[in-house]
């Protein structure tokens, strides 16, 4: 006869068997559709990832209007669409499957095409070199060549100056009907910066509307700012080296930053923008000058500064040497590109490409016309990799989209 402590014992036997039986069961069912949503997540992904590759060759189309695409007929589909940021695109591409969306945004720029370390206009004067002057890679130049000069007792020193072909220039630069900075912050969603906390981080998507910064003051100092954001000013705008930016754009008519500043951004001005000594301003970054007084614009980098990208110095042109001026100084160095349509004084480093409408130089002394003192320009130097701007028609053939970052 079994007793009934005995008959319990194996009912709770069972039952917990069941429990524990239902809940692999359970667990397996689960996994299975964990897995079932990672595999789903992946293959959006990878869609994603196909389709921005698959965009980055119709970026001129999509500027016109979006476009959606099934690639693999999976039933994801790949929504494109183009907007400007400062010199470069954004490319924006959102995948959708069902209720799961992946969204991501890159920043877009032309392949390096730089055939030519130096176009100078010709203006019947030869360019001449003096002290350690140095152009490698290809030259545009006038019809009176190049050769070595003489300053206030000092020649030129070292055994040549160009490392590359003589090639022709024209009496105007090249086009840049591709180059389009301006941006309308009419009706866009704003903040004073005053209204941060010293410390505080403020970011904005590059899928959110872009957010309006603005300044009031002629400094801003220990702030940080990210992403899809205009910082502008009415008046000058000094940036404190303790101010981090990244991936912003700064619209105001003078800016300085500050001995030491380190970011990444674009600026657009209209009369001055200066880097003290040892700022470095990363890739991608860029300035762009216009204005309708070219003796009123200039950008000067200073001692041990850096900038990784382009300058852009347009709008109207003035005859008087010395005007729309960038001045790139001893130990400074300019990574990219280079667009002057006035006069530039060179005494660092361009590592890449120099369009300008002449040379200026200026000492104690006196003032010298198509003189480059111990400037260097260097095309060879600078990777085959490197992502920039067109200085062409913005709807040229020719041009290849690279991704520079993911934004």
């Amino acid at each position: 006869m079994i007793k009934a402590g005995s008959l319990y014992y194996a009912v709770m036997i069972c039952v917990l068997v069941g429990i524990c039986c239902a809940s692999l069961m359970l667990i397996s069912h689960y996994s299975r559709i964990h897995a079932l949503i990672l595999q789903t997540h992946t293959e959006i992904l990878n869609t994603n990832n196909s389709a921005m590759n698959y965009f980055l060759g119709k970026v001129d189309r999509l500027e016109v209007s979006g476009k959606k695409v099934d690639l693999f007929e999976n039933g994801i589909v790949s929504e494109g669409n183009i907007s400007r940021w400062g010199f470069y695109k954004v490319l924006k591409v959102r995948s959708t499957f069902k209720n799961d969306i992946i969204t991501r945004h890159s920043l877009l720029g032309i392949k390096n095409k730089m055939e030519s370390a130096l176009y100078l206009v010709d203006n019947d004067k030869p360019l001449q070199m003096v002290g350690k002057a140095k152009i490698k890679g290809d030259a545009y130049l006038p019809k009176k060549g190049i050769k070595k000069g003489y300053i206030t007792s000092q020649s030129f020193s070292s055994f040549t100056f160009l490392e590359g072909n003589k090639l022709r220039s024209g009496n105007k630069l090249p086009n840049i009907n591709g180059i389009f900075f301006s941006h309308d912050t009419v009706g866009l969603k704003s903040k004073q910066v005053s209204e941060l906390e010293n410390g505080e981080v403020l970011y904005n998507s590059f899928d959110d509307e872009t957010l309006h910064v603005l300044v009031n003051t002629p400094s801003m100092a220990n702030k940080t700012i990210l992403g899809n954001i205009i910082i502008s000013s009415k008046d000058s705008l000094f940036i404190g080296k303790n101010n981090k930016l990244e991936d912003v754009l700064i619209i105001a008519p003078i800016v300085i930053f500050e001995k030491g500043f380190t970011g990444s951004l674009q600026v657009a001005g209209n009369e001055k923008v200066e880097l003290q000594e040892g700022v470095i301003l990363k890739y991608p970054s860029g300035v762009y000058m216009a204005g309708e007084n070219p003796e009123k614009r200039s950008v000067i980098l200073n001692g041990d500064s850096k900038l990784l990208g382009s300058i852009v110095v347009s709008g109207t042109r003035s005859s008087k040497q010395g005007t729309s001026l960038v001045v790139i100084n001893k130990d400074s160095e300019l990574i990219g590109q280079l667009y002057c349509n006035g006069s530039t004084q060179l005494s660092g480093s361009v590592i890449g490409s120099l369009s300008t409408d002449n040379f200026y130089l200026k000492t104690k002394a006196s003032t010298y016309e198509n003189y480059i003192k111990d400037g260097t320009i260097d095309l060879k130097s600078l990777t085959k990799d490197f992502i920039g701007i067109s200085f062409q028609n913005y709807k040229d053939a020719n041009d290849v989209y690279g991704i520079i970052k993911m934004l």
